[in-house]
């Protein structure tokens, strides 16, 4: 009953509301193309029909932050089980882009098809997988039950229950239930996440508490020949101040603008390197810099195009899957999607670099990172626009002391490490019970 009624409303709400939505794009900006017919149930061209080394797992991450949470712990599969065929699938462009070039061993990259029976059942039909892996709470019910139809063992790895998603979750409890059923074992993320999940309906025999996978990839992330690399791109000194606001969104950006110019009173030759988290909104950027008369902005793809930045003090990241990269060299880091209420990004990124990380309020998608590292000193939430600037203030002016805490928080990151290979020797022993090496 619970899929008939889910199916009712995406056929009927669902299908016009993605079209209305995909479709100018596709014609107009030739966004998603590229993903089309995969989401539409087509797998890539060279794809086997049959005859795929057995066992099959197939590990599912939506976009960018999941397949970063994925990464780890397909490394660490792949050493232990070189004999099976691994498939990545990814729900959008970007996510696919930055699999491809951050995991290596893996057999086939696909995308995942829209969750209506047609599409689905053609892509389960070829795979067949004995293992399914989804990462953080990707629930999709008939992909759930096209995969049950064919035997296949179902495990959802790094999962989290936001403070905004488990309101709602609950109010359609019993049909949540129902839903995730097909789902063999939950491997949260927190004791918190392990409590909403068992609220939701899962069997609590199913349930485990594994830790967050982002924790291993965060400290792999870093090298020094990164850090240098980066400071060629946007030609740094080793000695200039650098606040790097990584992954803003509209609302942001002009509360860092506001900051940077006033900082620039006391430091003069600061420079900020702005990455907003959607590269659309950077004309938006563009005209927020011209209406408060600063100079402008070197982009970082200029220097893809043969120039290099000379006085600019603005950079902005106009490329997409650096922001990690570009951390590496600031003295001071402001994560967004936190002083608007969007859940918050990834602060584990610049605390893998060492770096002092300040937020605002928003961060319930990444509350137990938040939690470790403002317990520690390593972090500093901020509520508003001008508590921003005072502890930019503070952070700078004593750069030691933004060095002791970055150090901090990069011990107690490196702590909480170690959940990837234990997820990955679980998943092996579920594929291959048997030939534990």
């Amino acid at each position: 009953m619970a899929r008939f009624i889910y199916n009712f409303f995406i056929h009927t709400f669902g299908v016009p509301i993605l079209l209305s939505y995909y479709l100018p794009k596709i014609i107009f900006s030739g966004k998603y193309r590229h993903s089309l017919s995969g989401k539409m149930g087509r797998l890539p061209d060279g794809f086997p029909k049959t005859g795929m080394p057995r066992p099959v797992v197939w590990f599912h991450a939506v976009s960018v932050g999941e397949t970063v949470a994925l990464a780890p712990v397909a490394r660490q599969f792949r050493k232990l089980a070189p004999h099976c065929t691994i498939i990545v699938s990814n729900g959008t462009e970007t996510g696919q882009k930055h699999a491809q070039a951050t995991m290596n061993g893996i057999d086939y990259f696909i995308f995942m098809p829209i969750d209506l029976p047609r599409f689905v059942n053609r892509v389960t039909d070829r795979i067949r997988p004995d293992l399914f892996v989804l990462m953080e709470t990707e629930i999709w019910p008939n992909l759930l039950y096209s995969l049950k139809k064919r035997n296949s063992k179902i495990i959802l790895v790094n999962g989290r229950i936001s403070d905004r998603s488990f309101p709602r979750y609950m109010k359609i409890q019993p049909m949540v239930a129902k839903i995730m059923e097909p789902i063999d074992m939950f491997l949260m993320a927190s004791e918190t996440d392990k409590y909403r999940i068992l609220k939701m309906g899962a069997h609590p025999d199913r349930v485990r508490v594994v830790g967050n996978t982002k924790f291993d990839a965060a400290i792999r992330s870093v090298s020094e020949d990164t850090q240098e690399q980066s400071r060629i791109i946007l030609n740094l000194k080793e000695s200039d101040k650098v606040w790097v606001a990584g992954s803003t969104h509209p609302g942001e950006h002009e509360i860092v603008l506001d900051c940077f110019q006033r900082l620039l009173k006391t430091f003069p030759k600061l420079i900020l390197i702005i990455a907003p988290r959607h590269t659309e909104t950077i004309s938006s950027i563009l005209s927020a810099i011209r209406e408060r008369g600063l100079e402008t902005p070197f982009m970082r793809s200029s220097f893809d195009l043969g120039q290099r930045r000379r006085s600019q003090n603005i950079v902005i990241l106009d490329t997409t899957g650096e922001l990690l990269r570009f951390y590496s060299v600031a003295s001071v880091v402001f994560v967004g999607g936190s002083l608007v209420p969007k859940g918050g990004q990834n602060i584990l990124e610049p605390v893998a670099w060492g770096k002092k990380v300040l937020f605002g309020p928003s961060m319930e998608d990444f509350r137990d990172a938040r939690d470790l590292l403002v317990k520690v000193g390593a972090a500093v939430e901020t509520s508003n626009g001008e508590e921003l600037f005072n502890s930019l203030i503070k952070s700078l002016d004593d750069m030691k002391q933004s060095a002791v805490m970055g150090r901090l928080g990069l011990e107690e990151l490196a702590g909480h490490s170690g959940s990837a290979k234990t997820v990955a020797t679980m998943l092996y022993d579920v594929v291959s019970p048997e030939e534990r090496p």
